[in-house]
């Protein structure tokens, strides 16, 4: 399931009311990018629905970050 524009822009304004710039944790650089797609992660729970996060990737080293929807507010419905 692809991000809107608008819900990408939300992601990006919320990490920048928390961090500014946001930066990566493993190189430094400051050019973190919301992705289109949702990640889906399944569970070793059957009965549990699978979990949606927004990654977040670095564009100089690849690093990637997850966040969860919710925590920052945001309905992927």
């Amino acid at each position: 399931m692809p991000l809107t524009p608008d819900q990408q822009r939300a992601v990006a304004n919320h990490l920048r009311s928390r961090a500014q710039p946001p930066q990566c944790p493993i190189c430094g650089a400051s050019n973190m990018v919301v992705q289109e797609e949702i990640t889906v992660f399944s569970t070793d729970d059957e009965d549990a629905p699978p979990e949606s996060r927004i990654s977040v990737v670095c564009k100089y080293c690849g690093h990637v970050l997850h966040f969860s929807p919710s925590a920052i507010g945001l309905s992927l419905e």
